[in-house]
């Protein structure tokens, strides 16, 4: 049983609605010439064999298959991911589930999170505080989901931060 991808849908049917467009043109175009055609005479609705061969064959998709064991599947190739400029940093979400002033404080909270979260726990100072954050996430929604799980078990200040991993 073949599947097809997304991608392979939407280059399908931008492939159709292309040859349409075509087709919506040219029958505008030749329905503004019927009657008029110079190789013969055209009957009402009927194109004459000028309009005819003006009219281009439908594009068809090259399809690719990729054969794997017993059956052929279309090959559809990869997107390129996002360019991120050299010298970029993504974005890194963490939950921050406390701070203090106190050093000894933020890491007895610390201790205690990491017998509680599976995530890495991180003890982060800008002055005048220590922040008590949880995760590393690239999207934002695996993030908040964690938050949601750190007030359901008593981290009822917890919130998304967003950090630059280089100076965190």
């Amino acid at each position: 049983m073949s599947r097809l991808r997304p991608s392979s849908i939407l280059l399908s049917s931008l492939l159709v609605l292309s040859a349409l467009a075509a087709c919506l043109a040219l029958t505008s175009c030749v329905g503004q010439t019927l009657g008029r055609d110079r190789t013969g005479p055209a009957t009402a609705g009927q194109p004459s064999e000028t309009e005819l061969e003006a009219i281009p064959a439908p594009v068809s998709p090259q399809r690719k298959t990729v054969t794997t064991g017993e059956e052929s599947l279309p090959y559809v190739e990869e997107e390129e991911p996002p360019r991120v400029e050299e010298g970029a940093v993504a974005p890194v979400f963490r939950v921050q589930i406390f701070a203090s002033s106190s050093l000894e404080k933020a890491e007895a909270v610390a201790t205690q999170a990491r017998t509680v979260f599976s995530e890495r726990v991180y003890v982060e100072y800008s002055a005048p505080l220590y922040r008590v954050r949880v995760g590393d996430f690239s999207v934002k929604e695996e993030a908040l989901a964690l938050k949601e799980r750190a007030v359901q078990v008593g981290y009822d200040g917890a919130w998304v931060a967003e950090v630059n991993p280089k100076g965190q």
